[in-house]
């Protein structure tokens, strides 16, 4: 596998959302969440596990 930080940093937020409909399903999202998701102040956390080997994808609301 390639070096982890190039992957991480060659990441698409496309490819990170066809990874997770892949791995999920379908999933439906209420109108006003899709529409409110611009503008709240949060960044996107990925980790990487090795023993998995995995990603993890999370949330993180970020200080103003």
């Amino acid at each position: 596998m390639e070096n982890i930080d190039e992957v991480i940093s060659s990441l698409s937020l496309n490819k990170v959302l066809v990874a997770i409909l892949e791995t999920v399903g379908e999933v439906t999202v209420p109108t006003l969440t899709f529409l409110d998701a611009g503008t709240d102040d949060k960044g996107l956390v990925i980790e990487y596990d090795e023993d998995g080997p995995s990603f993890t994808f999370k949330l993180k609301s970020q200080e103003k």
